[in-house]
């Protein structure tokens, strides 16, 4: 413990907005705070920055209404996606979570190429994730089967359907939101997120509005990741709808969530196969048989690619600072006139 945290208190990062976090610590006690000077100078990346659901060591100034964040504990869980934009860096999502809620819903928003980016993301971060499908209402006689097909599609994954209208039938928030347990909330823009929200904290914190009849949606209401005490006695994070989820350095998360793809790789006859025109491929072979569909095959491909690329984005990143850092410890030789 350096000087400097010897006299800090820790506290929970519940809200951040425009470079300022919301912190809290006891039972109501909160106030803004900002990073120390120190940690700015040192943050080279936005994973170095705190963000909602971190531990952090705060120092607590004289007015009491204002704080300084001086050390972000070690993180259990970390969920993030690549920085919108060519940066190869990572935006936290949230820190320290136990679930991953998945929300999509019941309408044109229903895409299982997107759900896969999602379960690629929280596999990664070792939460568990669970898909919920809102708006059930709209298809009550297809619903029974969407949720099949889906259990079907991601096997092991739980899927629960969900109604505005009959939220307090939903007990299975019960196991997910017990004390001592936090999740998060991700999914698209308007899928119903800020009224799930309301319900599991029992209160109308967040505006929502009703989905447009053109495309079935509803608009995006939720501006800052912020994070609540659950009815349940466990906690809950909202995130704001993501109209981009690309993905980063999610290599561990990508084969969980495509592990059955990965098991055929090591069926192949040569291990060098490329999945083309190579003779006892069986990945082909699965194809034509039906046991691996064409889109999902075609959608690990894509996934991949991502992840590549910005592996190999950090690696160029690594190795043009580490030939900065060479050139500075290299000690200058002076040229002497003759």
């Amino acid at each position: 413990m350096t000087e400097e945290t010897k006299m800090c208190i820790p506290s929970r990062v519940i809200c951040e907005e425009r470079g300022l976090y919301k912190v809290q610590w006891g039972k109501d006690a909160t106030c803004w705070a900002a990073i120390s000077g120190k940690m700015k100078h040192q943050a080279k990346m936005r994973k170095d920055y705190p963000a909602v659901g971190d531990w952090v060591l705060i120092e607590i100034l004289e007015d009491a209404d204002k704080a300084i964040i001086h050390q972000i504990c070690p993180r259990k869980t970390t969920i993030y996606r690549k920085q919108i934009g060519e940066s190869s860096d990572g935006q936290i999502l949230s820190t320290n979570v136990d679930y991953t809620f998945i929300v999509t819903s019941l309408n044109e928003d229903l895409n299982e190429r997107r759900i896969e980016r999602y379960l690629a993301i929280a596999l990664d971060s070792d939460t568990a994730p669970v898909i919920l499908l809102t708006k059930s209402d709209l298809y009550p006689e297809e619903t029974a089967e969407f949720v099949s097909d889906l259990k079907e599609l991601f096997p092991g994954i739980p899927v629960h359907p969900l109604s505005k209208d009959s939220f307090e039938e939903a007990d299975f928030f019960e196991e997910y939101l017990e004390t001592g347990k936090t999740a998060v909330i991700i999914g698209s823009s308007g899928v119903g997120k800020s009224t799930l929200v309301n319900f599991l904290i029992g209160r109308e914190q967040i505006k929502t509005q009703e989905i447009r009849e053109k495309d079935g949606r509803g608009r995006h209401t939720t501006t800052s990741r912020n994070l609540y005490v659950s009815r349940f006695g466990g906690l809950v994070i909202d995130t704001p709808g993501m109209r981009e989820l690309a993905l980063a350095d999610h290599s561990q998360g990508l084969e969980a969530e495509f592990n059955d793809v990965v098991e055929l790789f090591g069926r192949c006859r040569f291990s060098d196969c490329k999945h083309r025109t190579e003779p006892g491929c069986a990945i082909k072979s699965a194809i034509e048989d039906g046991s691996l569909e064409q889109d999902r095959w075609e959608s690990y491909l894509k996934l991949e690619a991502e992840v590549r690329a910005i592996q190999l984005k950090q690696e160029k990143a690594q190795e043009a600072q580490q030939k900065r850092n060479r050139k500075k410890s290299t000690p200058q030789v002076s040229k002497r006139k003759n």
